[in-house]
């Protein structure tokens, strides 16, 4: 969403989305939001809309469609040990943050997610993302009866790439990070990711990833950019997401997605 659909302002231009909604729905072309936001995020931004697409959150570990989840993937609770003995003495410091629907743990004395980053979020929707946070004096006496549906971490941007890099050589085999921007790195169970929930929503509708066409701008999008038929980095995109992608896309400033999309639907 940041970074793609989005504008600077954090917004998407409702009236062009609308109209090209009207021509997808014309020719039965779902229209899939894959995102590693959450649902509360992803409902807020796209209010009005819901009923007309399919979301596949938190990084592919979610699909839900018409308000109603059909796929729901758990962190296991060894993974979630593993992650906290990862990082133990630097919960705060990292920002590591462990979330269900209804709450995010943090460690207490945590620094502020996002805190001094260009992020374009509305205030409301960053009190709305800091109300769901519960602080923890030691983030390891989680609740056994919460379930853990994400775990993330927020660094400044500077450090991202040499801690995304030690993470994944430690944990090979069983959990990636993956940089989402804004200094915002996910942490994935091993074959969880956007491509992998897209697949849980187009295999019953009868179309393969040869025929979807899918934009991305951050590394949590480059198994989604490398099995899409149509593949499009933003302008703004890192060299990876660049990399793997077929075709370019204007950047997210110009409403780069929607312009693709428009001229696909005139020439179609």
């Amino acid at each position: 969403m940041d970074g793609t659909l989005l504008d600077g302002n954090g917004q998407i231009d409702r009236a062009r989305f609308s109209a090209i909604l009207d021509q997808l729905d014309a020719h039965d072309i779902p229209f899939v939001i894959a995102s590693g936001n959450g649902m509360d995020r992803l409902l807020k931004l796209c209010q009005g809309f819901e009923d007309r697409l399919i979301f596949v959150s938190d990084n592919g570990a979610r699909v839900v469609e018409k308000g109603e989840t059909r796929v729901r993937h758990m962190l296991d609770r060894d993974l979630v040990a593993a992650i906290l003995d990862y990082f133990r003495g630097s919960w705060g410091e990292v920002c590591l943050m462990l979330a269900n629907d209804q709450t995010i743990f943090m460690q207490e004395g945590a620094n502020q997610p996002f805190a001094g980053s260009d992020l374009p979020i509305a205030p409301e929707q960053m009190q709305a993302f800091l109300d769901k946070v519960t602080f923890l004096v030691d983030l390891s006496q989680l609740p056994a009866e919460q379930p853990i549906y994400k775990a993330g971490i927020w660094v400044e941007e500077g450090k991202v790439e040499v801690l995304t890099s030690a993470f994944n050589r430690a944990f090979e085999g069983r959990l990636t990070a993956v940089t989402s921007g804004y200094g915002s790195i996910d942490i994935l169970p091993v074959g969880i990711h956007k491509a992998w929930g897209i697949e849980q929503v187009i295999q019953p509708l009868g179309i393969t990833m040869a025929q979807v066409m899918a934009f991305g701008d951050s590394d949590n999008d480059l198994e989604m950019l490398a099995q899409a038929g149509y593949s499009y980095a933003m302008e703004n995109a890192t060299d990876r997401v660049k990399a793997v992608a077929k075709y370019r896309a204007p950047s997210h400033l110009d409403s780069g997605v929607l312009q693709v999309i428009e001229e696909f639907l005139q020439t179609h």
